[in-house]
């Protein structure tokens, strides 16, 4: 009996599947007996069909150790095919079996990398060892020749050293010949030594770092086609804004395998991350009309998309990473709420999958994977619950439910110069300290207070009980008090200017502080079923005011040292947070007061924020319908609050000036009562304000619901 082929079985399933086909039509078609007849038919052809189907894929005992005579690889006999059972796993799940195939081969292909990377970084060890025994043993050196020529490496007789350390410490362009995989597996192995495990990655951290500029140079790096001069500005422009979406990306680890194609690059991150970034790049060939700054990097967008396709279906740590900080791009730069939902839900249910919320032992993982798997938890209940913030949407990542400590293991870049690359600054600066590690921790912990006062004071479902909700509302004042004080000096300007760096981040840090006390006080001041607890709301207008302040001198001093223009969103969005306080005094006191300055001030801003983020724009309409609403007026006579000189500018301009009786963080002992804000040091009198009105004032929130809808 001849053998069964490969291309018989295939037509066997095309007769199956062409008499189903006839017996649907059949049915759909059915007109009475004569339909009847046919159908029956139908279906003795169609069992027919699989039981031959089934007598040739049966293969007899005498085939299946046969040799295969057959001699078109096009049409190979069905005995010689040997089908993997998790190709079958892929077709049941509704997969598609070529994702096997490329997972199979990356498989290989990574196992391959490794075991060229471990041969040479012992070969290289070998050379080394053997030049330091030739100078150390000179006696010894015909063995070590022996030795090292029976092993692989080349002798050089003339100095004793082999060929390729001799050539590596004369010519400069053999740094371009250092094995793609050499460091990596030497750090590995680094990482899983029994030294100190937080040391161990400080190591680690500094050596990859060291290597950055050599794959530079020897063109290692894969940019995805982009020049790699513009795609190293750009990642630098990422590195020194990182910490917006909580440094989710960790450094070392990406850039050693964006020269190797490790696991912890891809080139969807790379995409995403040109596509955050190319905003604050004034490059025009970045753009798609060079004289619109809001083109910036839609061609990596568009290439984001297209690599998703193929990154949707798998639960991947760099394809959850990429939908991270796409999500926040979307919202804040191109107010794209909806997809920046589902972009975040997705790596979120990504983040479960992989079981990121929980860290394993210490010891069971090495340091570097271990501390990529914290940074990425951080990073995504981080991004979760400021994107829940701008957008009013309740949380999805509980703390209570990750397992993870912030004691991060790598400190090395705590201490590393600060950039200011997009930062613009307007004044010369020193060296100082980038406190990247004190300001991720930090603010990490105010997110956990965050998640506290979405869930407790804003939610649908919170307490309804009185008393139980002013309990919520004093733990966590207290929470906010503690984390002030508990701040480390370097990072508290406001307090402790002589000892404290500032830096956007720092200042961003302690705008959210802020932003926290309006949003915990401004209940209070509406009261409960209309009915106001006169000391409580006037406690509490004090408290939001003093913060709103605070805004403005952040604001204010941010103004001397860097641009406004390129603040980071969550700037914005304390902005539109302090002008919402500022809109009800001046609704009470007049255009005549100082806050009234305050409140323009903010609108400006916030206007001029437009230009990057498209929330923004959402947010100034939010303030002028809240302006309108409260009878306020600003006409174009009285919205300039620039500078001296610049006239006819109704926008801030790079060393805008606030007022001084506005600079509450300046006055005398406030360093040691920072959080007092219902004392005697407020600039603004409020005793005299009708509680009731101010009420009324943010009662309009509630009717609107624009804390969930509308508040951005």
């Amino acid at each position: 009996m001849a053998p069964v082929t490969l291309k018989t079985v295939d037509d066997d399933l095309k007769d199956v599947i062409q008499h189903l086909f006839e017996i649907q039509s059949a049915v759909h078609g059915y007109l009475g007996p004569e339909t009847q007849q046919e159908l029956v038919r139908k279906i003795k052809n169609l069992t027919l069909a699989l039981s031959t189907l089934s007598t040739h894929t049966q293969l007899p005992p005498t085939q299946e150790n046969q040799p295969d005579t057959n001699t078109d690889p096009s049409n190979p006999s069905l005995a010689s095919i040997q089908l993997p059972p998790e190709i079958i796993d892929y077709v049941d799940s509704a997969r598609n079996p070529d994702i096997y195939t490329r997972e199979f081969v990356e498989l290989v292909q990574r196992g391959n990398q490794d075991l060229r990377g471990k041969r040479e970084a012992f070969a290289s060890f070998r050379d080394v060892l053997a030049r330091e025994m030739r100078s150390a043993m000179p006696e010894c050196r015909g063995e070590v020749d022996r030795v090292v020529a029976a092993t692989g490496g080349a002798v050089d007789g003339t100095d004793g050293a082999t060929g390729d350390a001799a050539t590596s410490m004369d010519t400069p362009s053999e740094v371009k010949q250092i094995p793609e995989q050499e460091f990596p597996d030497l750090m590995k192995h680094n990482a899983n030594s029994k030294e100190p495990i937080g040391g161990s990655v400080c190591a680690l951290s500094r050596e990859k770092g060291q290597l950055e500029p050599l794959n530079l140079v020897a063109g290692k790096l894969d940019f995805d086609g982009i020049d790699p001069e513009i795609g190293m500005h750009l990642l630098s422009i990422y590195w020194s804004r990182q910490l917006y979406t909580a440094q989710i990306i960790y450094r070392p680890a990406f850039m050693r395998d964006m020269a190797c194609e490790g696991p912890y690059f891809s080139k969807l991150l790379l995409n995403a991350i040109f596509f955050v970034v190319s905003k604050h790049c004034d490059r025009p060939e970045l753009r798609s009309d060079p004289n619109d700054i809001t083109t910036a990097g839609w061609k990596f967008r568009q290439r984001f998309t297209q690599l998703l396709r193929d990154c949707f279906d798998k639960s991947e740590i760099t394809t959850l990473q990429a939908l991270l900080i796409m999500s926040n791009a979307l919202f804040s730069r191109c107010d794209e709420r909806s997809l920046s939902w589902l972009y975040a839900g997705n790596a979120f249910n990504m983040f479960i999958d992989l079981g990121l919320h929980v860290l394993p032992a210490v010891d069971s993982i090495p340091a570097e994977e271990l501390e990529i798997r914290k940074r990425v938890l951080w990073g995504a209940y981080f991004i979760d619950k400021i994107q829940c913030l701008f957008q009013g949407r309740p949380p999805l990542l509980n703390r209570v439910n990750l397992r993870a400590s912030l004691d991060f293991l790598d400190d090395y870049d705590e201490l590393e110069p600060f950039q200011g690359i997009t930062y613009m600054t307007t004044k010369p600066r020193g060296v100082v300290p980038s406190l990247n590690v004190s300001l991720l921790t930090n603010l990490c912990e105010l997110t956990t207070i965050v998640e506290r006062v979405l869930r407790e004071i804003y939610s649908e479902s919170r307490e309804s009980n009185l008393v139980h909700r002013a309990n919520i509302s004093e733990e966590i004042k207290s929470q906010l008090r503690s984390w002030r004080q508990n701040l480390p000096r370097q990072l508290d300007y406001l307090s402790f200017p002589d000892q404290a760096v500032l830096l956007p981040q720092s200042a961003c840090l302690l705008a959210l502080f802020n932003v926290l006390i309006i949003l915990v006080h401004r209940p209070l001041i509406i009261g409960h079923d209309g009915v106001i607890n006169s000391t409580t709301a006037h406690e509490s207008v004090n408290a939001c005011t003093a913060a709103a302040n605070q805004i403005v001198q952040i604001l204010h001093d941010y103004s001397q040292h860097f641009s406004l223009n390129s603040a980071p969103y969550m700037l914005s969005y304390a902005t539109y947070i302090s002008a919402t306080i500022h809109a009800r005094i001046v609704a009470q006191k007049g255009s005549n007061s100082t806050v009234f300055q305050s409140l323009i001030l903010c609108r400006n801003i916030i206007a001029e924020h437009t230009r990057l983020y498209s929330a923004a724009e959402k947010a100034r309409e939010n303030l002028e319908k809240l302006m309108s609403h409260l009878g306020i007026s600003a006409t174009d006579g009285n919205i300039h609050t620039g500078s001296p000189g610049s006239s006819g500018n109704n926008f801030p301009s790079e060393h805008m000036l606030v007022d001084e009786s506005m600079n509450v963080a300046r006055e005398p002992g406030v360093a040691d009562r920072a959080l007092e804000f219902g004392s005697s040091m407020m600039t603004l009198e409020l005793s005299d304000l009708d509680l009731e009105a101010i009420a009324q004032g943010f009662q309009v929130d509630v009717e609107s619901h624009s804390f969930w809808n509308s508040l951005v």
